[in-house]
């Protein structure tokens, strides 16, 4: 699709600076530090709920149990690990920003604490990023944890095992690192539109639609392939429509590359990294707007 997607993003993002200017231009003094603080009560709130808590401790757990599978050759050994320790991260990391992000905006509305926050000099688009912020932060710490056991227990692998294919494990290691940094990249992209939905949407409803969009954005290819298929203009149009708004959330998937020991372009998470940069910021400023037009 060469760089017309970036082209597009860059346009769409500009216009909707320009027609969202009153609303981000007057707070540009404060409203990095009014982020910064609903952010930071965002994360409080994410570490006092005990699902969170408990998926984190099951992934950990299902990641060491993978170290005690010696029945394997060390190489079927390093992919199974490596293979069930990204889908552990990326599975669970989705999960995790399905019940974090769906949460943010509709509990606030329900618990009626957002009249006490945009009380006071805060701005509904300064609210709707920090709340994303927060999200993303402890995502990343969830994640990061996650990813630094999956080493630890490769790393395990290579000093302990005999015989261990080092050829395979020493470049494949930079690989996995990378896999887990573009699942990461994944969950951001799909937190964005999570929380467009729970601007306009009940929590429930934002939950439902969460699993469809990532159902949708993980089958991409397919799509395209149903578009060009298309006999009709309706149905073109229709799954054409699909392609181009759901989130390609396959681009940032590299776990079948990293566990078979195939070569991995770095170029190509690149390039995905940089649409998923313009779908945030596209499906933000939108986020922005509904939650600014909705009556409270």
């Amino acid at each position: 699709m060469g760089n017309l997607p970036f082209a597009i993003g860059f346009v769409v993002v500009v216009a909707l600076l320009a027609v969202t200017h009153r609303l981000w231009v007057p707070a540009l003094g404060h409203g990095a530090a009014s982020t910064w603080r609903i952010a930071k009560i965002t994360v409080a709130e994410a570490r006092r709920r005990r699902v969170v808590q408990a998926v984190v401790v099951l992934v950990l757990l299902v990641l060491l149990f993978m170290n005690f599978f010696s029945y394997l050759n060390p190489r079927e050994q390093a992919r199974m690990i490596i293979s069930g320790g990204l889908s552990a991260i990326t599975v669970f990391g989705i999960l995790l920003a399905i019940f974090v992000a769906a949460f943010l905006i509709p509990q606030e509305l329900e618990n009626r604490t957002v009249y006490a926050v945009l009380s006071k000099p805060v701005r509904r688009f300064e609210f709707v990023l920090g709340k994303y912020l927060g999200a993303m932060i402890i995502l990343a710490v969830i994640m990061t944890i996650m990813t630094v056991v999956l080493v630890g227990v490769l790393l395990v692998q290579d000093h302990f095992v005999p015989d261990f294919d080092h050829s395979v494990f020493e470049p494949n290691l930079d690989n996995v690192i990378f896999a887990a940094v573009m699942s990461y990249f994944a969950v951001a992209v799909l937190a964005a539109y999570i929380v467009l939905i729970s601007t306009v949407s009940s929590t429930a409803m934002t939950v439902i639609a969460s699993f469809l969009i990532w159902a949708i954005g993980s089958l991409q290819s397919q799509i395209h392939d149903l578009a060009e298929a298309a006999e009709t203009v309706f149905q073109k149009w229709f799954f054409t429509m699909f392609y181009w708004i759901m989130p390609p959330l396959e681009n940032f998937d590299f776990r079948h590359e990293v566990s078979n020991f195939m070569h991995v372009s770095y170029r190509a998470g690149i390039n995905a990294a940089g649409e998923g940069v313009l779908y945030i910021i596209i499906v933000l400023i939108v986020a922005s707007i509904f939650f600014n037009d909705r009556q409270m």
